[in-house]
């Protein structure tokens, strides 16, 4: 009986990209050699948490996958001794798999696109949301700079 598996690693984040798709095709020759698999997502290059090998910057890529149970203890065997990963993770996935992608900027205008907006109403939509965080944080520095003036009441009289 297979299970569904999710696998998260990560590569050395400073190699070239040729370097990088020759290191994930071996991760993923290795995941393949045990199981199926179903998807694999993408997430990049991104700052780690701390370094590891005196490396800042590591390259995130998420596997889903059906196998054994037995099957990703073989897998961590392997990942283990391959000195291109990082760090990384299996888990069993519960439910379906409904990969968590990133969404971009042109995806989402995209999808308003095709809910009957045209892009320029987007554009249009966007710049009136920008200038009304515009004009609250513009209200919010004016009220905060009213409370610290005493107003003429609490002002101390002057002796003469």
């Amino acid at each position: 009986m297979t299970k569904k598996y999710e696998l998260i690693y990560v590569l050395n984040g400073t190699l070239r990209a040729d370097e990088l798709r020759a290191q994930m095709e071996r991760v993923h020759s290795i995941v393949e050699a045990s199981g199926e698999i179903v998807d694999i997502v993408e997430w990049g290059r991104r700052r780690l948490a701390y370094e590891i090998q005196d490396i800042r910057e590591g390259y995130y890529v998420l596997v889903y996958f059906n196998a054994e149970p037995d099957a990703p203890r073989e897998v961590e065997r392997l990942l283990r001794i391959y000195d291109a990963v990082l760090r990384f993770l299996i888990v069993v996935a519960e439910g379906n798999f409904v990969p968590a992608g990133r969404r971009t900027l042109e995806e989402e205008s995209d999808d308003k696109a095709k809910d009957g907006v045209s892009e320029d109403a987007v554009k249009v939509m966007e710049q009136q949301e920008s200038a009304e965080t515009t004009v609250e944080a513009d209200t919010e520095t004016e009220a905060s700079a009213e409370a610290d003036e005493p107003s003429a009441e609490e002002a101390p009289a002057k002796e003469s």
